[in-house]
């Protein structure tokens, strides 16, 4: 499929992606909080899209105007085609970085997006990217060792299986994603109930059997968990409080911001994730939120920023939580960085870091950071 050409006419009726996916988060069983099915938005500020996203054609604007303009609008569209032009023909997207995880991605990118299986001019993409991610789980769930992308990928797979279950209107396909996606969860949770010293205890990291944690792997299984708690996959609630304690152990009160680990530096990419899980975990009113938000409108992304587009998106999912002119300035400083650094094809750059691991998996963040106004996924609802 790569080098195929992408279709890029619009389609002016409701999306099949946007109202199924609205229904499941309405319905959602949440990971963070035991919140009651349907408690609070499930689209913009006011509880209304301006317009409706289109699945089976271009995305359509689904945010308020002053947030997604229409050439941030063909900016994600050019995207997109970009990562179906690098699709592989057992249905992966990887551009030469690990198989699993970026499929994974790209696969969220475009259902981020408003694409969705066997509809419109990605619904090939989407469909035969989605299979892949499904017959790549082993039976024992560990999907992030077979392209070595351990818990990173474990997450991600699990995040866009479990966004992609609630699209899915093949019955025996969703069954198979539904018993990969068990198995997937099975392996987080066994990996967050390690013996680990009271530091690390309740995050996770790089492997399943790693004695410590970090808040980058754990910021992941958090969304990893609370999307699959949402597509109504079985989800221990009394997570919810370990998590937590690890992501507050690695809170430093001096700057208002987290670190990587325990007794590290802050950064913006940590500060990030950190808002975002405590948001997730029904914590978004702590001093700790509070706090980091202050500290990500007063400390923006800049070409030193290490692993850029992960700061990106982490900063952009954090601040959407938090409404106001904490979003709108961080809005609309990282959606013009991110117009800035499009390359003519439609792309993005590869970052200077290997752990951001090619145009492929760039371009998929930058989509999905730019995607996060459009409101379609349940994992973006506020």
């Amino acid at each position: 499929m790569k080098g195929a050409k992408v279709m890029t006419g619009r389609m002016n009726r409701p999306g099949r992606l946007a109202m199924a996916l609205a229904t499941v988060a309405m319905g959602a069983i949440l990971f963070a909080a035991g919140r009651a099915p349907g408690a609070g938005p499930t689209t913009a500020e006011s509880g209304h899209a301006t317009t409706e996203p289109t699945a089976g054609g271009a995305v359509t604007n689904y945010a308020s105007g002053h947030e997604l303009s229409a050439d941030m609008d063909e900016a994600v569209n050019r995207g997109l085609s970009y990562l179906a032009t690098n699709q592989n023909s057992d249905g992966s997207i990887d551009g030469g970085a690990p198989a699993v995880a970026t499929t994974g991605l790209s696969v969220m990118a475009m259902l981020a997006s408003g694409q969705a299986p066997d509809e419109g001019r990605l619904g090939v993409t989407v469909r035969t990217a989605v299979d892949f991610l499904t017959r790549s789980v082993p039976d024992d769930g560990y999907v992030g060792k077979v392209d070595g992308s351990r818990m990173y990928g474990q997450a991600v797979v699990t995040l866009a299986l479990a966004e992609a279950s609630g699209v899915e209107t093949d019955q025996a396909r969703l069954k198979r994603m539904r018993e990969a996606l068990g198995r997937l969860v099975g392996v987080i949770e066994k990996a967050q109930d390690v013996q680990k010293d009271a530091a690390y205890a309740g995050g996770w990291r790089y492997e399943p059997q790693s004695t410590d944690s970090d808040l980058s792997v754990t910021g992941w299984c958090i969304l990893a968990l609370r999307a699959a708690g949402n597509a109504g996959i079985a989800v221990d609630k009394g997570r919810t409080e370990r998590a937590a304690a690890f992501v507050m152990s690695c809170y430093r009160p001096a700057p208002g911001a987290f670190a990587y680990q325990p007794g590290g530096d802050a950064s913006e990419s940590m500060t990030g994730a950190g808002v975002l899980s405590l948001w997730l975990l029904d914590r978004g009113d702590s001093d700790a939120a509070v706090a980091g938000a202050k500290y990500l409108v007063e400390h923006p992304t800049t070409d030193t920023t290490e692993m850029p587009y992960d700061a990106m998106y982490y900063t952009t999912m954090a601040v959407y939580q938090t409404k106001g002119a904490t979003w709108s300035t961080v809005w609309t400083r990282t959606s013009g960085r991110l117009m800035s650094l499009r390359d003519k094809d439609g792309g993005w750059p590869a970052g200077a870091s290997d752990q951001e691991p090619g145009r492929v998996y760039t371009t998929a963040m930058a989509v999905l950071t730019l995607s996060v106004p459009y409101r379609v996924l349940p994992t973006y609802q506020r």
